[in-house]
């Protein structure tokens, strides 16, 4: 049991990397204040695309299967 715990384990979390790697972090460009100092921008726009991207990430369904593996695995070595 130990074993199946160890492997569930180790799969959700390569799986919530994966995630975070690939899924839920797309590449949006690159921010307009490393790019452009001299003119003026909204910062508004600014936080409202990092909050998107944070947003997409915990609606992922990838992210929600890993999470439930690891907290699956906690229990099975718990019980085990």
């Amino acid at each position: 049991m130990q074993t199946v715990s160890d492997y569930l384990f180790m799969a959700s979390l390569l799986m919530l990397i994966l995630s975070f790697v690939g899924g839920g972090w797309r590449y949006t460009g690159v921010s307009a204040y490393t790019t452009d100092l001299y003119m003026q921008h909204d910062p508004a726009k600014e936080f409202k695309r990092q909050d998107n991207a944070v947003k997409r990430y915990f609606k992922s369904k990838l992210f929600w299967i890993a999470a439930a593996g690891i907290v699956i695995s906690v229990i099975l070595s718990e019980i085990g």
